[in-house]
């Protein structure tokens, strides 16, 4: 007797079509259309993220920084919302903006109040945590957008995916070990409270790109320039306020630009162009592939680290390397090519010729999609081919008819 199919979790030959059937050609076309319209908007997010910690290197005179973080940050946003006006301006007649009203408008603070708590909170974790906690944590930050990502957006990931996730995330810790262990101060110990604001600080810059993602593509034929200078009006009154809290009495007496040099200015319209392209990645892609586009910047900054700083290569680079290369594979295998691999493993000329029966007559056995179950364990499944017997055991017999 055969056991019911629902009451085992190997799934069948059946379900298997039916997967491949959801990933057909013109929908693997359609998706890598897609994908070939994101490329340049991720391209340009990897070289300028990879610029950033570069030109700010370059920028340092004596090895320290002489000019004011935050008034550079302000900066940053003036000259997004500049460039994101002039954009608007140039594409309106053929993407006018949208009438936004009050509500529309305040939900666009949300995630710009995200970003200026956090950038004010890792300076109270610095306090609690060494270098080495701090680094090694903020890679949680992967983590969170992918669950985020399920939550906010309703986008369901599969389990390789998640795994390929988790991958990243370690792979990007594995590239800060030799960093953190050269930066952390000797006799400096972290605390359960800075461990906590640092969870705290991942979860709210992971929260702050779905959020925006979500504000970017719940109206997806409104002008990405328009979104754009909402969210960047909000990101200059809030830097404008920590500004003035933090360096207000400074900016009388030393001026808003003090201690800048020609790099410095590098820095600022980079990453004011590196904000263009994260909010295009996150309107045309989306946040998975901004945290993959950071990775990748991660360790092509680190390669180019070592002719242009003196840099030693070491085994986490490559190690790191490895990882985040095998998890964006892993992440982008689609259905088909699982199925595909997984028939190129156990299936049998059988079970070729056992597809060429009408469906009532042939064997439940077999694997397939989510969702469908196979037989109990009276046939064989792994290695054996679906259907045949199990070593040991009577054969399975047809109705009407003697054993197979």
């Amino acid at each position: 007797a055969r056991a019911d199919p629902s009451s085992v979790g190997v799934p069948t030959r059946r379900g298997a079509r039916a997967v491949l059937a959801s990933e057909s050609p013109r929908h693997s076309a359609r998706r890598a259309g897609a994908r070939m319209k994101q490329l340049p908007y991720i391209l340009a997010g990897v070289v300028l993220m990879t610029l950033q910690p570069v030109l700010v290197t370059l920028s340092k005179v004596d090895g320290q920084i002489q000019y004011s973080a935050v008034s550079s940050t302000l900066s940053t946003e003036v000259i997004k919302i500049f460039i994101s006006i002039g954009l608007l301006a140039s594409t309106a007649a053929q993407q006018p903006p949208s009438r936004a009203n009050l509500l529309d408008v305040l939900q666009y603070s949300v995630p710009a109040f995200v970003y200026f708590v956090n950038n004010n909170l890792v300076f109270a974790i610095l306090s609690y945590v060494d270098a080495t906690t701090f680094q090694l944590l903020s890679q949680l930050k992967t983590v969170f957008t992918g669950l985020l990502f399920r939550i906010f957006l309703s986008r369901s990931l599969t389990a390789f995916q998640y795994l390929a996730i988790m991958q990243l995330a370690c792979g990007t810790a594995t590239s800060q070990i030799p960093r953190c262990l050269d930066a952390m101060p000797k006799g400096q110990q972290s605390t359960l409270f800075g461990v906590a604001l640092s969870v705290v600080s991942c979860i709210l810059s992971a929260f702050g790109g779905i959020y925006s993602e979500k504000l970017l593509k719940n109206k997806p034929m409104d002008n990405i320039n328009w979104q754009n200078i909402q969210l960047y009006t909000w990101g200059i009154i809030f830097n404008l306020v920590g500004f003035l809290i933090q360096k207000g009495g400074a900016v009388f007496t030393k001026g808003l630009f003090s201690g800048y040099n020609g790099w410095a200015w590098a820095v600022v319209v980079n990453n004011a162009l590196n904000g263009l392209a994260i909010s295009a990645i996150l309107k045309y892609a989306d946040n998975i592939a901004r945290v993959y586009a950071h990775a990748c910047a991660m360790l092509v900054t680190m390669a180019l680290s070592v002719p242009l700083f003196g840099k030693d290569p070491n085994a986490h680079m490559l190690i790191a390397v490895l990882m985040v290369g095998l998890s964006a594979v892993q992440y982008n295998l689609d259905a088909r090519t699982i199925v595909a691999v997984d028939r190129g493993a156990i299936g049998t000329e059988e079970d070729e010729a056992e597809e060429l029966l009408p469906e009532d007559e042939q064997e439940p056995g077999g694997y397939a999609a989510v969702g469908e179950r196979s037989p109990g364990p009276d046939v064989a499944t792994g290695p054996l081919a679906p259907g045949r017997p199990v070593p040991g055991r009577a054969a399975p017999v047809r109705a009407g008819g003697g054993p197979r």
